[in-house]
């Protein structure tokens, strides 16, 4: 019999069995035991009513918190009642909402005789903007049937405007401008992207500054990626190290990261888009437990204590820009000179030596400097063509604010008296002109006899006349004659040591193979190191954790408790993230304590750290030196722990 068969058939009627068992045992009662016929009886009746209740499936959604503000998080369960066996149904899309899935329950209980089961799917969302929201309904197709949810109405405010009537928002809230209407409502109106480049009119080839601004506010960001440009027939360059600063909009004042690029179009086109520029990056967000109810305690510390705090990845975009690129005019344009080269740009050259003899070079060195597209930028042009000159081609040196072009020129008669003049043509965008730049003639001597350029050999000067007499050679000082005679024949052995007695010579055979061996270990750890990231990220977990604890120590020893517990969070955070190889959405889930747990490690400590660093987040005062002695004592204890147990 096929197992899955059985099994989905326990799932679906195994409370069935049990009641019918309970049925056949209250007509024994009955034919046995009169006394208890009636009541047995109606137990029976009961019984097969709850059975023929429990035969239907029900579906049903609920939500842990019905008004939620921007960026808060909330579960929603997805609730099958009556069948355990229910598939999981897809992932909801939720306008205004990031959902994530955040695992299943399912649940099987008798009471009184009454049987029931279900099954739950659990759903994390976090709402992205603020008005009011309908979830549901949903439809769900399993075993030939259709099944329909409920629907539930969410509310979704501001931060700025969760206070009620009652509680007033506190002093340093009040007064706060409203966004602009521009502007989006909700988390993107405290955490977003701006795509802004220096012009939006443009000629082919010619560079634009590209800037992309992260504002973030009242909303904790971490891992923030450098920004993707969209492929939109645009050539961008890497982003150059970002700039933090602040910045207000509209009264409100905002944390920013600016990516500073450049950008140009290879071809003239009228509509063309740049970006959208996207980063990715993790917000930290709070997640209610449980419904807690309000009474003398409610404060913002008892409230956060019943609530926990997770990173949730999120992809920020900006808008798309229209661009226009022009093609360069026709009008005005060298001819011969010009090459492609567009932006701002200046020259200097210089010839080096002044003086030289026929056939030796004469450096020509030629510098363009200033702002623009240096890739168009070609070796300037000599205005004249010498025969007497033979060129070279140059060596090129560039970088961002200039390109050199150093060229050998060799005169051939010692008639030459100067190199030509050079001439460079380039666009100006800021001019919308053509400029064109000359330098030169430099002036040289050049002295000595015509070449022709062909090969000679050289040799030692000899006088007409003059009858210098021949060197005699002397035999055997430089040819070595064979021996007819080798003489007396004498053993090694008695004329010095074999080598292979030597020690050191023994030693000597031994170095290539343990070289050898030393190199292939290391070629296969390196190899592993590159292509293994879970084991690259193992060795290096200690190593950083070692330099977070000595962070978190000097912070503690100077008593900045935010600093301190921001310090441990960070170690912690990514002491898991490279032990565990996990990604940082997974660090603070339950998932996390469950993996440890298995592996028999104890979860209390680690909780302590999390809930200590959660605590300093949100509550108003400090816990004091001795809870950071606590906490620092406690960290220590579990990476200690996590170092001496096999993952």
């Amino acid at each position: 019999m096929d197992i899955y068969f059985v099994k989905h058939f326990l799932q679906r009627y195994g409370f069935l069995v049990y009641n019918t068992g309970v049925c056949f045992r209250g007509i024994y009662n009955i034919l046995y035991k009169p006394s208890i016929s009636v009541a047995l009886l109606l137990i029976v009746v009961s019984i097969m009513a709850s059975a023929a209740w429990a035969s239907g499936v029900n579906f049903e959604i609920a939500l842990s918190n019905t008004t939620l503000t921007v960026g808060e998080g909330a579960q929603l369960s997805l609730i099958f009642n009556g069948d355990r066996g229910a598939p999981q149904p897809p992932t909801p899309q939720l306008d205004g909402f990031s959902v994530n899935y955040n695992g299943a329950a399912t649940r099987m209980s008798i009471i009184n005789g009454s049987a029931s089961s279900s099954v739950t799917y659990n759903y994390f969302i976090v709402p992205m903007k603020t008005g009011d929201f309908k979830i549901g309904p949903f439809t769900h197709e399993y075993d030939g049937k259709t099944y329909t949810s409920n629907e539930i109405t969410v509310s979704v405010v501001d931060s700025a405007g969760a206070a009620s009537a009652n509680n007033p928002p506190p002093p340093a809230a009040q007064g706060r401008h409203e966004p602009s209407k521009d502007s989006p409502k909700g988390i993107n109106d405290r955490v977003f992207v701006t795509l802004k480049p220096s012009k939006t009119t443009v000629y082919a080839n010619e560079i634009f500054t590209v800037r992309v601004k992260l504002f973030v506010r009242d909303i904790s960001v971490r891992e923030a990626s450098f920004p993707q440009m969209a492929d939109s027939g645009f050539s961008v360059s890497n982003f150059d190290k970002p700039i933090q600063a602040k910045e207000t909009i509209n009264g409100q004042m905002y944390d920013t990261v600016e990516f500073t690029t450049t950008a140009f179009a290879a071809a003239p086109s009228n509509s063309l888009k740049l970006g959208p520029a996207s980063l990715k990056c993790n917000i930290i967000v709070r997640a209610n437990i449980g419904n807690v109810p309000r009474g003398p305690f409610d404060d913002d510390f008892f409230n956060n204590f019943f609530s926990s705090a997770r990173a949730e990845a999120v992809e920020l975009k900006s808008e798309s820009l229209a661009m226009k690129v022009l093609p360069l005019p026709e009008e005005g344009k060298p001819k011969g000179s010009f090459k492609g080269a567009i932006g701002s740009f200046g020259l200097t050259a210089a010839a080096e030596p002044h003086e030289v003899k026929t056939g030796d070079p004469v450096t020509l060195k030629m510098t363009v400097t200033g702002r623009g597209n240096f890739n168009s930028v070609t070796a300037p042009d000599i205005a004249e063509n010498n025969p007497a000159l033979k060129y070279y081609e140059p060596q090129i040196k560039q970088d961002k604010t200039s390109k050199t072009f150093e060229e050998a020129v060799i005169p051939q008669a010692n008639t030459v008296q100067s190199i030509p003049e050079i001439v460079f043509s380039f666009f100006d965008p800021d001019k919308k002109a053509y400029q064109t730049i000359k330098k030169g003639p430099f002036p040289i001597k050049v002295t000595g006899e015509a070449t022709s350029g062909g090969a000679k050999i050289v040799g030692p000067a000899q006088v007409a006349g003059e009858n210098k007499p021949v060197e005699k050679e002397i035999l055997g000082k430089d040819v070595v004659f064979i021996k007819e005679r080798p003489g007396a024949l004498v053993k090694i052995s008695d004329r010095q040591i074999q080598p292979y007695h030597n020690p050191i010579f023994i030693a000597f055979l031994f170095v290539p193979p343990l070289l050898y061996i030393g190199a292939a270990i290391y070629a296969k750890r390196s190899h592993r190191l590159r292509h293994d990231v879970r084991y690259a990220r193992g060795l290096r977990a200690p190593k950083k954790a070692k330099q977070g604890l000595k962070t978190a120590s000097g912070l503690l020893e100077m008593e900045k408790e935010k600093e301190f517990y921001d310090a441990v969070h960070k170690t912690i955070y990514d002491y898991l993230g490279d032990k565990l190889h996990m990604p940082p959405g997974e660090i603070m889930s339950e998932k996390i304590f469950q993996l440890l747990e298995q592996k028999g490690l104890d979860t209390s400590t680690l909780k302590e750290i999390f809930e200590a660093c959660d605590m300093t987040r949100y509550a108003r005062g400090g816990l004091g030196r001795a809870e950071m002695q606590k906490t620092f004592k406690h960290l220590e204890d579990f990476i200690d722990q996590m170092e001496r147990i096999r993952l």
